[in-house]
């Protein structure tokens, strides 16, 4: 295992931003699909897609259940929305992946895998299919980790999304000392190929290379509902403007403190939600650009 790294503005000096010219169009500015919502939990891909979109990314599309597709367009418009088949519970059915694998692979950079998925034998099906299928670099959160082999070797990088409880599930039930958790974090990357990003108190990011980086950014404001699903969007639409995986996964974990540090200064450490850490993204990315000597202002 390599020295651990502690994330902060040096280090990001070292992880570029992309850059756009005047005229870059949306397509060129990423193209994310985000796959997932159900009946019962139809607001974390919300928060996922719009994370996406505040963070940059060009277009973002959103595969969830028909059911909730409609109501989905309207709570987000800038979104393109992709009915699913779904079950009698309102989940994505088994026949979804390789509708999606067919139609929408090919017209995409990037996946998030996994916010609002509902439990559900046919949607873990559907969920195995397109993980070990999807040829585009994927995050990997919530209920899609618990369908994660972590002995297959992945087709393009996976960016795995878990908190304590879901680590501890993929690692067949082992007992992790949260406070300092880099030997296990290790271990598990290089075993399972995939960038680990282990969410807690302070967050580590852990590479199949053997890299180990440190967050020690953040607030309490973040551990509220959605917080996560704010995270794997985020990742995701970095991802998807062309940010190589580690990369992606640092800025993201960056964005996602600085965010929540934020929220707590304007206006308090308690009653704050996932949307208002997404709506001043736009501000902190301009100010940590300027920071790390990244800044497109013309």
């Amino acid at each position: 295992m390599k020295a651990v790294q502690k994330v902060d503005i040096n280090l990001l000096k070292s992880m570029p931003l992309p850059n756009w010219d005047d005229d870059t169009s949306k397509a060129s500015r990423g193209k994310l699909l985000i796959i997932g919502g159900s009946r019962r939990l139809p607001g974390a891909i919300i928060l996922a897609a719009r994370a996406a979109l505040r963070i940059g990314c060009g277009t973002v599309r959103a595969a969830v259940p028909e059911s909730i597709a409609v109501p989905m367009g309207v709570a987000v418009p800038e979104l393109m929305i992709i009915p699913l088949p779904e079950t009698s519970h309102g989940t994505i059915a088994a026949s979804a992946a390789s509708k999606l694998l067919k139609e929408q692979m090919k017209a995409c950079v990037a996946v998030v895998l996994g916010p609002g998925i509902d439990e559900d034998k046919e949607t873990e099906k559907a969920i195995h299919e397109l993980l070990a299928k999807t040829p585009l670099p994927m995050v990997v959160d919530a209920q899609a980790l618990f369908a994660y082999d972590v002995k297959q070797k992945p087709i393009a990088p996976r960016i795995l999304t878990p908190h304590e409880d879901e680590f501890k599930a993929l690692t067949n039930g082992k007992e992790v000392d949260m406070t300092a958790p880099e030997s296990d974090a290790n271990e598990f990357a290089q075993q399972s190929n995939a960038i680990l990003v282990l969410k807690g108190q302070n967050t580590f990011i852990a590479t199949p290379e053997g890299s180990i980086f440190k967050n020690e950014a953040g607030s309490r404001a973040l551990g509220t509902a959605g917080s996560g699903d704010t995270l794997a969007g985020i990742i995701g639409g970095l991802l998807a403007q062309g940010m190589q995986p580690t990369a992606a996964a640092v800025w993201g974990v960056y964005f996602h403190a600085v965010a929540g540090e934020t929220v707590s200064e304007e206006v308090g450490h308690d009653g704050a939600m996932a949307s208002d850490f997404i709506d001043r993204l736009p501000t902190i990315q301009r100010r940590l650009r300027q920071e790390t000597g990244n800044s497109d202002d013309k």
